[in-house]
């Protein structure tokens, strides 16, 4: 009984991680500017869902910084969504904090609802044609 409960678990597990997530269209925090899922095809993108006030969010950025670091960076986009805050939170956030990656601003957090982001961080790993390929609370020790 175990071998076939087994067999039909698996897939429903991995349906998780790989899907294709919903089109959006978010605000590149202090740019003139918009990133869309479209846009993002063609290049592998790391996401990471994150928060000001996400004591989480913070301890892993060491984490999320030496990734930009690895020497695949170059075959990948990184973006930070920031998700729920405002404009001058993330700007006094990263004042305080280096997070070096193009942050997008998910005020109404709307975005995060319809890619299923409830807790924070959540960080999602797109390959080139924007399917999810990676997706879990801590982000990958190294570029996938």
């Amino acid at each position: 009984m175990g071998k076939y409960l087994l067999v039909f678990l698996i897939p429903l597990m991995l349906s998780n991680k790989f899907y294709s997530p919903k089109e959006f269209s978010l605000k590149v925090f202090a740019e003139d500017r918009e990133v869309t899922l479209a846009s993002l095809k063609g290049k592998k993108t790391i996401i990471n869902f994150w928060a000001t006030w996400c004591t989480s969010c913070i301890k892993e950025l060491p984490i999320l910084n030496r990734l930009k670091l690895d020497p695949k960076a170059s075959e990948y986009r990184f973006l930070a969504i920031s998700a729920g805050d405002s404009k001058k939170k993330i700007r006094r956030f990263l004042k305080r904090n280096k997070f070096n990656y193009t942050v997008l601003m998910d005020k109404s957090r709307k975005v995060s609802k319809s890619w299923g982001v409830e807790l924070l961080p959540v960080t999602i790993v797109l390959d080139e044609t924007g399917k999810v390929i990676y997706s879990e609370n801590i982000p990958p020790l190294a570029l996938p």
